[in-house]
């Protein structure tokens, strides 16, 4: 069998050169504004930044059938860290930039788990090697349980180490293209690593597949980087869009339908509501906070509405908290 990183890296950048699947990458996916004026900006001051959108673009539409709403949310993502890093150095925004075009590079790779061994030793060796750089200081319990990481209901479980198994995919990627020191490849991969910390229900999830409390902290690290930060503030905010979230169909709604086992609207409404709470608290950087604070004014009135309450009336007090998350 073929090494799985080195043959997809090579078809990839393959693909790369001869022309994207889309013909013209991103413009064939609508993007609202004002994402699409912020993407247009950064690919103005950093052009580099296109070829790592073209692979984003053929990778994601490889994985996936219908890949307009990863691809979409990639480039959410990327122009709220260019709007979130604009008072930051060039070297700093343009990298924060590239670590949101990637950060689910490997969400939907089927064997970019950590049950796969060769996936597991290369993902090992990233992190020691990173380690030994000085990163995750503030995480000591991060890649220390073998059983824990490779238990196949966590480390089989995409969405719950997608960050790992990415940062070592866009690490190959982004030494292929060219154009970043080994220090800022370093950084980008820490940040991928670091980006999922603020889904609370991932790390309630790690601890309830392997039946201990805390077990969490050896699959996320905490964001201790600006760039890092960032991301993770980046990836959270584009969560806060109220058309994903309220509408009847919504992708939230359909998660609170078939993830949380919701029955009817006011249950999708109460679940989404919580959820979102939660999601509001976590955001780690001043203009994080201040961007989901604007969006959650927007949701939290609807999903009042929808739950059948009054607006003064507070979803927790008077319903408490959902079931699935007791």
């Amino acid at each position: 069998m073929k090494k799985f990183w080195q043959s997809l890296v090579i078809i990839v950048l393959g693909i790369g050169l001869v022309g994207p699947v889309w013909g013209d990458t991103q413009d064939k996916f609508d993007l609202p504004e004002p994402y699409l004026g912020w993407e247009k900006a950064y690919l103005k001051e950093f052009p580099q930044l296109q070829r790592i959108i073209d692979e984003m673009v053929n990778i994601t539409a490889k994985q996936l059938a219908k890949p307009q709403e990863d691809i979409l949310h990639n480039r959410v993502c990327s122009a709220l860290a260019y709007r979130m890093t604009s008072q930051l150095p060039k070297k700093t925004q343009k990298l924060t930039i590239a670590t949101d075009l990637l950060h689910n590079i490997s969400k939907e790779e089927k064997e970019a788990v950590l049950t796969n061994q060769d996936i597991f030793q290369k993902c090992g060796q990233m992190i020691s090697e990173l380690k030994k750089k000085g990163y995750f200081k503030e995480s000591p319990k991060f890649w220390t349980e073998e059983k824990i990481l490779k238990n196949p209901k966590i480390g089989g479980n995409r969405a719950l180490i997608h960050h790992i198994t990415g940062a070592l995919m866009a690490g190959e990627i982004i030494s292929k293209i060219g154009g970043f020191s080994r220090d800022e490849i370093d950084k980008l991969q820490v940040a991928i690593i670091e980006h999922s910390t603020g889904y609370w229900y991932f790390r309630s999830s790690v601890d309830a597949a392997s039946g201990q409390k805390e077990a969490w902290q050896v699959v996320f690290p905490e964001p201790e980087n600006e760039i890092a930060k960032i991301a993770h503030d980046a990836d959270l905010i584009s969560q806060f869009v109220p058309e994903s979230v309220v509408p009847d169909g919504s992708k939230w709604r359909v998660l609170a339908a078939k993830r949380w086992g919701a029955k009817n609207p006011q249950e999708e409404g109460h679940i989404v509501y919580y959820v979102f709470l939660r999601l509001f608290e976590e955001a780690k950087t001043s203009m994080g906070k201040e961007m989901a604070r604007e969006k959650w004014g927007e949701i939290k009135p609807a999903l009042i509405k929808l739950m059948n309450l009054s607006p003064d009336q507070d979803p927790v007090k008077v319903l408490g908290v959902p079931k699935i998350f007791q």
